[in-house]
């Protein structure tokens, strides 16, 4: 990524505000090399897909309306053929040369739409620096408030800031790990084998919080300070 590159879409003559997107319910689909394999229940009222997401998106027989990318990796025929099928959908082609990757631009794309909820979905796979970034990405700032949630391959990550509460049911997955992002972070958490107080503090680049184990339908997470991701996946209980 180019930290000077400006990140201004092409001028295209399509409309740029996505006043016109009704955002209770959005969904963005991820430009990765794999299929996502889950997504949330129910249906999305805006679907923004992240540059090849749009060829997920199509097979998973969503109706996109935000189309966000650098284009490298959508095929331009398929572009073309969603913009003649849905004249509105749109476009909002970056250079290639930017300094935020095409998933950084799709969230505050969604964030600006003060949406009332968001997922995130993804086939995961591919290059570990793209996942990586993408996933503690999830903890800045003003997307760890978003009500979002990512469904990455089979598994289901949140994040939460100082102050927030979350509650995580087990159908999401029986397995939880929990990651400070960008320093210690001091939480509550209830519904767990091992629960955390603030006199335990979880440090960032620890293994503390690795592969927890529900006791519960429900896990409960309060953040006091910092942040954290929560991921669920389902595997076998430990002994």
């Amino acid at each position: 990524m180019n930290p000077e590159a400006g990140s201004a879409p092409y001028g295209d003559g399509q409309p740029r505000d996505g006043t016109h997107l009704d955002a209770r319910c959005v969904w963005i689909v991820d430009g990765g090399p794999n299929a996502p394999r889950r997504h949330p229940p129910g249906e999305p009222t805006c679907v923004i897909a992240v540059d090849r997401g749009l060829h997920h998106a199509l097979r998973l027989g969503l109706r996109p309306h935000v189309v966000v990318g650098d284009f490298d990796s959508v095929d331009p025929r398929v572009l073309q053929r969603t913009r003649d099928q849905w004249p509105d959908v749109l476009v909002r082609r970056h250079h290639r040369d930017k300094a935020h990757s095409d998933l950084d631009m799709a969230l505050s794309f969604a964030w600006g739409l003060d949406p009332a909820e968001v997922a995130l979905i993804a086939g995961g796979g591919g290059r570990l620096d793209h996942l990586l970034t993408s996933m503690t990405m999830l903890a800045r700032p003003r997307y760890a408030v978003l009500p979002l949630t990512a469904y990455v391959d089979a598994n289901v990550v949140r994040a939460a800031t100082a102050g927030m509460r979350m509650e995580l049911p087990v159908g999401d997955g029986n397995l939880m790990t929990l990651l400070a992002v960008g320093g210690t972070a001091h939480l509550h958490t209830s519904g767990l084998r091992w629960n955390l107080t603030p006199e335990t503090p979880l440090h960032c680049a620890t293994s503390l919080g690795l592969s927890n184990e529900f006791t519960d339908q429900s896990a409960g997470i309060l953040v006091e300070s910092g942040t954290v991701l929560a991921i669920q996946t389902h595997g076998e209980s430990l002994p």
